[in-house]
């Protein structure tokens, strides 16, 4: 931590003791946890301007993001074991037949697929087995390889894709353990995690090309798409929901079953154009800190098109459904569960996804979405709190 985080840390810590708590449901961690990271978010996406765009070193940015990364977690032996499952690219890569008429996503998803081609590329993953779902394939702690085995442990075994957050410029396998532990030890289902691309220097759509090759890597390795549950917290709440309008349109086009079991979105970002008055309101609470999309180094400027200017043009592809789905045909989506705290800063634009996906579901009671009072962004990270307890109960009755 550097000396402005631990300045931020004592700082937080007195005002709690002398002036209470910022809400009535916070603890001591919890209050000094969203200042110091918010202090630290504020740093991480530095001021810019369109006015001297050609000036910015995009993989130098990436570099850097690259040298901080979120910090790792550790999976506890009392919850499970985990290993490295890596990806062969060209096993399991999309036919650029399948995305004709995709949109916005099209032309680059093809030059993807070209590049992938005429490479030898892997994809890192890992595939975690708490005890619980050890135990329901009859898997003992002393003799667990058996879960550790990429493929199915029975014929109708469910299996959860993971998708991590991190505005698309961080995260990882690592920075997920432990919250992606409790997930798995309260659903007693596997799941596996990818490391996929990250922008700026692996822009939009890099990151559904890998979310897509995970998803068939698992078809490959004989779980059923009606078993294959997705989840994503923030930014990987949006892949996710990406991911299942490829899918869909892959269905239509190839006339194969393609739709997940569920999908599971915590704290999800909702989209590239946001405009929900929580964005500022809530900032004084939640760790993440609104950047405007008006800087180019903005997370949302930096997955999509980095370098180019916020135009009329660049405003007019954000609102493409594959970056901001609430714009978009959400129908004949899987079942879902959306979590959030209502002290986040996306809440306002979370409800209004949340909306959507009822609207263009409404012969469907498998849209839901649980907001928890006073809670911050992926909540979920504060293992020990009671609304992170009744989060994870409730996904294990999803």
């Amino acid at each position: 931590m550097s000396l402005s985080g631990y300045y931020q840390m004592c700082k937080s810590m007195v005002g709690y003791f002398l002036y209470g708590k910022q809400l009535p449901s916070w603890d001591l961690e919890m209050q000094v946890f969203c200042d110091v990271v918010r202090h630290h978010t504020r740093g991480l996406f530095l001021e810019s301007s369109d006015k001297t765009i050609e000036d910015i070193d995009f993989d130098k940015i990436h570099e850097g993001y690259a040298a901080r990364p979120m910090p790792s977690t550790k999976l506890s032996i009392d919850v499970g074991v985990y290993c490295a499952h890596s990806i062969t690219v060209s096993d399991c890569n999309l036919d650029s037949d399948w995305i004709s008429g995709i949109g916005i996503a099209e032309d680059p998803l093809r030059s993807l697929i070209e590049q992938d081609a005429s490479a030898s590329r892997q994809i890192y993953g890992e595939l975690l087995a708490s005890w619980s779902a050890c135990a329901v394939h009859g898997i003992h702690r002393n003799s667990h390889d058996r879960a550790l085995e990429m493929r199915p442990l029975a014929d109708n075994e469910k299996i959860v894709l993971c998708l991590h957050g991190g505005s698309y410029v961080m995260g990882g396998p690592s920075s997920h353990r432990e919250v992606l532990g409790k997930m798995t030890e309260s659903s007693k289902l596997r799941s596996f995690i990818i490391d996929y691309r990250l922008a700026p220097k692996h822009p939009f759509p890099a990151q559904l090309h890998d979310a897509f090759i995970a998803f068939q890597y698992l078809v490959n390795q004989g779980f059923k798409p009606h078993n294959i549950v997705l989840a994503g917290d923030s930014a990987g709440g949006h892949l996710c929901v990406d991911l299942v309008l490829l899918l869909r349109h892959i269905a239509k086009t190839t006339l194969r079953q393609m739709t997940p079991a569920g999908v599971i979105l915590l704290s999800p970002l909702p989209g590239m154009h946001m405009h929900g008055a929580s964005l500022h309101k809530n900032a004084v609470y939640d760790y993440l800190w609104p950047t405007p999309i008006e800087w180019p180094t903005s997370p949302i400027r930096l997955f999509y098109k980095p370098g180019q200017k916020y135009d009329d043009e660049y405003r007019k592809e954000i609102c493409d459904p594959l970056l901001t789905p609430v714009l978009g045909d959400l129908s004949e989506f899987p079942p879902t569960i959306i979590q959030s705290g209502s002290s986040e800063i996306l809440i306002d634009d979370i409800r209004e996804l949340y909306v959507k996906l009822k609207l263009d579901n409404p012969e469907h009671g498998w849209i839901q979405w649980e907001e928890y009072p006073e809670m911050v962004h992926v909540f979920h990270r504060f293992l020990n709190r009671p609304e992170s307890e009744a989060a994870f109960e409730s996904l294990a009755n999803f």
